[in-house]
């Protein structure tokens, strides 16, 4: 079954099952998300990565490749893709699993980062995501999960880019 949410926002598309237009559907979603305030809750894939601002490209390549097998994603599996957990070696790197996926690039990762970043998850959601965010402020680097991957330097170009909007959050 495809998603409702399948097309970029725009004011003419529609989700057929209920006849909203996709930005009202995304900001439905997104509401959902902050009232839940839980990493662990399931949703449909295609959807959680357009209402968090992933590409369409990576958003396909995702949901058919890398979540082939299942149907729905969490935002904690969305969170280990674009900032893992994993420790690099060498201080100052940061590890994208994003990065490791056909059509994602640099400016993806930055401009997703951005996107959530502008978020409201939920206060433990937040806190969360704040985290992760924190160690990308700090990194002077980026690469991929796998061994041998390319890095890219983060530049304060790269990180106004990705700025954190929390700053301007009364959190």
């Amino acid at each position: 079954m495809l998603s409702p949410l399948r097309h970029a926002p725009s004011k003419q598309h529609h989700d057929p099952a209920e006849g909203l237009p996709v930005n009202e559907a995304i900001n439905r979603l997104l509401t959902e998300l902050a009232v839940g305030d839980d990493v662990t809750k399931k949703w449909p894939k295609a959807d959680l990565l357009l209402a968090l601002g992933f590409p369409t490209a990576a958003r396909n390549t995702l949901c058919k490749w890398h979540w082939k097998e299942k149907d729905t994603a969490t935002l904690a599996e969305v969170f280990e893709l674009v900032i893992s957990s994993d420790e690099d070696t060498r201080p100052g790197y940061l590890v994208s699993r994003l990065l490791d996926f056909r059509n994602v690039g640099r400016k993806c990762v930055l401009d997703v980062i951005h996107h959530m970043s502008g978020l409201d998850f939920g206060p433990n959601c937040n806190l969360l995501w704040k985290a992760r965010h924190q160690r990308f402020l700090y990194a002077h680097r980026l690469k991929g999960a796998g061994e041998g991957k390319w890095s890219f330097p983060l530049t304060k170009q790269g990180r106004l880019m990705a700025r954190s909007c929390f700053q301007t959050k009364k959190s």
